[in-house]
């Protein structure tokens, strides 16, 4: 069943199988979201699709063991995401990202405009 992917090996039979996502099919789309990240419910959040500011995106597939947490926007133990609240964290795509820069003794927070997404290229 498509909607219940244990791990990456669950998603391709083939070692060097780069093409594993032509295999799948999304519901999700990019139109009309911000940029951004955002985990797929259709895979339980073991998939999220990186959108850019055109309504383009592409798939990414957490590591085994890991699920999409959209709220940290990162790839995370299982045990500590919930899947089934993602969507109410979408619209953390539309707040600037935030970096913290610690020196010696202070803090500084620095927002960062990120511009566009970019695929991740496998030589």
């Amino acid at each position: 069943d498509r909607h219940r992917l244990e791990t990456y090996e669950d998603l391709s039979g083939e070692e060097d199988d780069l093409d594993i996502f032509n295999n799948l099919t999304f519901r999700f789309s990019c139109e009309n979201k911000p940029i951004g990240l955002y985990a797929d419910l259709d895979y339980d959040c073991r998939i999220f699709h990186a959108c850019d500011d055109a309504g383009n995106g592409f798939p990414v597939i957490c590591p085994n063991n890991t699920l999409f947490d959209q709220r940290e926007r990162v790839c995370s133990d299982e045990e500590h995401t919930d899947c089934e609240r993602a969507s109410e964290w979408f619209y953390l795509n539309e707040l600037p990202f935030s970096v913290q820069v610690t020196e010696e003794n202070h803090t500084q927070s620095e927002d960062v405009e990120v511009p566009s997404v970019l695929p991740l290229l496998l030589s």
